[in-house]
């Protein structure tokens, strides 16, 4: 896991498909292991349903899945949360209680 913590600093692409239409990139913000979850500040914020996204949680699509290979490989499957600005919080920022629906997707993300 100290491979995937070696990551935070980084700039990632998360690739489009059919459900994200364009590629976006940020920033690996933060890693929590116990949550196998990467925080990304986005480069240039999402719009959708009138509402801006500047953060994101990726994390494994599967329960079983960790963050190895993001480390080993550079890239990995994710479900991945939206997350607008006024909603992270500043003492958890994996925090998603507040999460009932709206900006989310599956797609891949990909070290650069």
């Amino acid at each position: 896991m100290r491979e995937a913590i070696a990551l935070v600093g980084r700039q990632l692409t998360i690739r489009a498909n059919d459900v994200v239409p364009e590629m976006f990139s940020g920033k690996i913000q933060a890693i929590d292991p116990a949550r196998k979850a990467v925080l990304i500040a986005l480069d240039e914020p999402i719009e959708d349903g009138g509402t801006q996204y500047d953060w994101a949680i990726a994390s494994g699509r599967l329960e079983r899945d960790d963050l190895e290979p993001l480390a080993a490989k550079g890239e990995l499957g994710c479900g991945i949360t939206w997350i607008p600005s006024e909603k992270i919080s500043p003492q958890d920022p994996f925090e998603l209680d507040w999460w009932r629906g709206g900006g989310a997707a599956i797609a891949d993300v990909l070290l650069r």
